[in-house]
C-alpha cells in the first residue's frame, strides 16, 4: 500500500463499543461477573471469564476449522478476510452461545438467554467517550462524510446511538449487512456507501484484527485508537494512523471541502 496521505481521505468511518462507546472487555467482565451473580453461580470469575472469552469462537460465525491456534496469533483468518460469507447469526446469539459454553466447560446450570439479554441492555445504554462530538462534529465541520461500520445488532446499536446524539451519514451494522468485521465484503460495502473508494475512506477502530487489518486488507486506511497500553501486535500490518484519542484526527486530516 501507498504512504498514507491524508489529503486523498474523503469520508471517516468509526468502529462503534471500544471507539466511540466507552464499552470494552473491561466491562463485559462486570457484566459476565453480574450475570453469574444474578443466577446464584459459585465459580471462580477469573477462570470463568478466560473460558468465556476463548468461547467466542464458539458463538461466532467462522469455521473452527480455519483457526490455527487459540489465541489471536491466529486471527484474522484468510477465510475471515476474503472466503464466502459464512450464514449470519446475531452478535445477541453469539453471546448466547457462547456464555452456554463457559456454563457447559464448568459443568454449571445457568441461563445463557439471560446473560445475553444483559449485555444486550449493557450495550443500548452504552455512553459515548467524551471525546466523540467534539472529533465527529469537527470532522463534519470540515467537510468529510462520516459514517459508523460497526459488529452489532441494530437494537443496541441505534439505542446507543440515540442516546449518545451522534449522527452519520452512513450507519452499517453487522446485522444490516448479514456479514461481520474482519471481512473484506462490509469494507467494501462501507465505501460504495459513500461513493468513493475504499482508499478514500478511514477507518478508525481500536481492534487490530476486526478492524486494522480487515480494513487493510479491503484496501481501506486504517486509523487505530490505543484504549489500552497494550502494543500492537507485530505480526499484523501497522495501522496508518496510531492515536491515544479520536480528537487527535482533527491534527491529522486537513479541511476537506
Amino acid at each position: 500500500m501507498t504512504d498514507f496521505n491524508p489529503a486523498q481521505i474523503r469520508a471517516v468511518a468509526f468502529d462503534g463499543y471500544g471507539t466511540l462507546f466507552d464499552y470494552g472487555m473491561p466491562h463485559f467482565r462486570v457484566d459476565v461477573a453480574a450475570a453469574l451473580a444474578d443466577q446464584g453461580l459459585q465459580v471462580d470469575l477469573d477462570e470463568f471469564f478466560a473460558t468465556w472469552q476463548r468461547s467466542y469462537r464458539v458463538g461466532d460465525v467462522w469455521d473452527q476449522s480455519d483457526r490455527e491456534d487459540t489465541g489471536p496469533a491466529g486471527w484474522p483468518t484468510q477465510r475471515a478476510l476474503n472466503g464466502p460469507l459464512p450464514d449470519w447469526h446475531s452478535q445477541w446469539e453469539i453471546w448466547r452461545r457462547q456464555f452456554q459454553a463457559a456454563l457447559d466447560h464448568h459443568g454449571l446450570p445457568g441461563d445463557a438467554t439471560a446473560a445475553a439479554d444483559r449485555f444486550r441492555e449493557a450495550l443500548s445504554v452504552a455512553p459515548a467517550y467524551e471525546e466523540a462530538h467534539d472529533a465527529v462534529e469537527g470532522l463534519a465541520a470540515r467537510g468529510y462524510l462520516l459514517g459508523l461500520l460497526s459488529n452489532a445488532d441494530e437494537d443496541f446499536l441505534q439505542s446507543a446511538l440515540s442516546q449518545a446524539r451522534l449522527r452519520f451519514s452512513v450507519i452499517q451494522s453487522s446485522e444490516s449487512l448479514r456479514a461481520y468485521k474482519p471481512h473484506r465484503a462490509i469494507f467494501l460495502a462501507l465505501a460504495d456507501r459513500f461513493g468513493v473508494e475504499p482508499g478514500e475512506v478511514l477507518y478508525v477502530g481500536d481492534s487490530p484484527y476486526a478492524d486494522v487489518a480487515g480494513g487493510a486488507n479491503a484496501g481501506a486506511r486504517t486509523a487505530w485508537i490505543r484504549r489500552e497500553e497494550v502494543a500492537f501486535p507485530d505480526h499484523l500490518a501497522p495501522p496508518d494512523v496510531t492515536m491515544a484519542g479520536l480528537t487527535e484526527l482533527l491534527d491529522i486530516l486537513p479541511d476537506a471541502r
